[in-house]
């Protein structure tokens, strides 16, 4: 009496033989020839190509060595890999293991021919599959092309009849119509995510709404009755067979306005950064800049790890505000020396006027928006006269602030040792940002050790 493990495998591609037939056979097989069936490994709707990706398969091949079995049976060896190179391996470890390979559907052979055997069967199966492989992207991209829809469905919308049209989910669809809208009269992708986290909206999957979604969703064209698909031969943008939940022209609208903003985004002007070492201090494990976090229940505030809220840096690390300067100026209190002859300048302006300025270029955008939105049918005429008297108003007050302005900064100049007085007291942000810039290019924060390491200019 043999004792024996069955391996069964049922592929994606809906091979002739289900898993239930092998069985099947590879049970009366082993009844006619005294073997008996101590376990059975399955792996359904999984591809032969990459063993990594079948568990039951691996676990076989690990319990190979624990003698429980003599032989392993299988319907036919691309059940077993359709991979040469794996096949090989994987029959080289069952061998040394001492545990036969027993196809119930291809001839025995014996040690001088299964080698070549083994080689060319390999081969054969691996060949097919790469056929397989292109076979499927070929009829994916067909239907592609016809405007079928062959992702999930995305947010607005259901697909109730698999390789059906998508039907709209009247609930969702009108967020997805609240989030256009707002893209489109100025709202953040930020402020529109907090605004849906309140409202207690979730995604497909059931988690909470973030920027990137919004911005996947204004990107995508499913919305306005078109799918996306890329292939081997590039993207593939078609007419579906869906309805649209928004028009084309506010699709392109909402777009052209998230584009601008990308563009336009840039890194937070030193002026109106929370502290002085915003910008200098970079994370040691992902490089990221740290960013200023608030004090909140009793805790001071901190700077930490940016990456680390975006799900690049696993560390998280971060460093109380007040230790870090601390410590970074005790080590930087010996290059402002007194008796050196280099000279710092700080500048004295009240109110900058560059700033000003900036808030009034984007008031006149949000002004553009509200006139674009006004004139492709989102806004109606009376919610856009109310935008522009408020918008109007802003950018009024802003140009009187600028005409009482000190347009031209007074500068001073001090020694060294007044400039590192001037970082322990507490003049402008951007005025001790330029005097610690003239000596440090950057600062690496190591927070497992605990370790700050300064790089000079």
């Amino acid at each position: 009496m043999l004792y024996a493990a069955a391996y069964l495998r049922m592929s994606t591609d809906k091979q002739e033989y289900s898993v239930e037939s092998q069985q099947r056979l590879i049970n009366d097989y082993a009844r006619k020839n005294r073997i008996t069936i101590v376990r059975n490994y399955v792996d359904e709707g999984i591809s032969g190509r990459n063993a990594e990706k079948r568990p039951a398969f691996l676990e076989m091949i690990s319990d190979s060595s624990k003698n429980m079995f003599e032989a392993v049976l299988i319907y036919d060896s691309s059940r077993f890999a359709r991979n040469l190179e794996q096949s090989l391996v994987y029959k080289s470890i069952l061998k040394r293991n001492g545990v036969k390979l027993i196809s119930i559907t291809e001839p025995v052979l014996d040690d001088d021919t299964s080698l070549i055997t083994d080689a060319l069967l390999g081969a054969m199966n691996e060949l097919y599959s790469v056929k397989l492989s292109k076979n499927v992207k070929r009829g994916m991209e067909e239907k592609a092309l016809r405007g079928e829809y062959l992702s999930c469905a995305p947010f607005g919308y259901d697909r109730k009849i698999h390789n059906m049209p998508l039907v709209i989910n009247e609930e969702e669809s009108e967020i997805v119509k609240k989030i256009f809208d707002d893209i489109i009269r100025g709202v953040s992708a930020y402020a529109i995510a907090k605004e849906l986290n309140l409202m207690s909206v979730k995604t497909k999957r059931g988690n909470a709404v973030d920027k990137r979604m919004i911005a996947n969703i204004i990107m995508n064209p499913v919305y306005k009755g078109y799918l996306r698909w890329k292939s081997d031969n590039g993207e593939i943008i078609k007419k579906a067979d869906h309805k649209a939940i928004i028009t084309e022209e506010k699709f392109e609208l909402a777009n052209k306005i998230l584009m601008e903003n990308k563009r336009e985004k840039e890194e937070k002007p030193v002026e109106i950064h929370k502290h002085y070492l915003i910008g200098l201090i970079r994370c040691k494990y992902c490089g990221t800049v740290f960013v200023y976090a608030k004090g909140y229940k009793g805790r001071g505030a901190r700077f930490r790890c940016g990456g680390y809220g975006n799900g690049k840096c696993r560390e998280g690390t971060s460093i109380g505000v007040e230790y870090a300067q601390e410590i970074i100026l005790s080590a930087l209190k010996p290059l402002f020396d007194e008796t050196k002859s280099e000279t710092v300048t700080i500048s004295e302006e009240k109110e900058d006027i560059n700033i000003m300025e900036k808030k009034t270029a984007n008031l006149k955008k949000t002004l553009k928006r509200a006139k674009d939105a006004y004139l492709s049918g989102v806004d109606s005429l009376e919610e856009y006269n109310e935008i522009k008297k408020t918008v109007l108003g802003e950018i009024e007050e802003i140009e009187k602030k600028k005409s009482s302005a000190v347009k031209q900064p007074e500068v001073i100049t001090i020694t060294p040792g007044a400039a590192f007085d001037f970082l322990m007291g507490n003049g402008a942000v951007e005025d001790k940002n330029m005097i610690i810039r003239s000596v440090v290019e950057k600062i690496i924060f190591d927070g497992r050790n605990h370790s700050i390491l300064i790089y000079l200019r």
